[in-house]
């Protein structure tokens, strides 16, 4: 199957036009830039307490417990737009 006919099939897919289409737009670009902006902020406000290597592994971790969260709500959202 060629990448174009996957495409196809997603665009044209009924469960990812929720949310006025931009269900794949939040999917696909929104969300890993939030996650970056959260690491960024995490990685500079803490960049006077700890040291380089800590300060890595802190940001990993707190980065990593937001995936979750950041997630859900964005499930929350299209299931919400999805009832009205």
């Amino acid at each position: 199957m060629a990448l174009d006919d996957m495409i196809d099939r997603m665009i044209e897919n009924p469960a990812y036009d929720q949310m006025g289409g931009y269900q794949l737009f939040l999917r696909r670009f929104a969300i890993p830039v939030v996650l970056i902006l959260i690491a960024l902020f995490i990685y500079t406000a803490l960049d006077e307490y700890l040291s380089s290597s800590l300060n890595l592994i802190v940001t990993s971790a707190l980065t990593g417990l937001c995936v979750g969260p950041i997630l859900a709500l964005e499930r929350y959202t299209a299931m919400r737009k999805q009832n009205k």
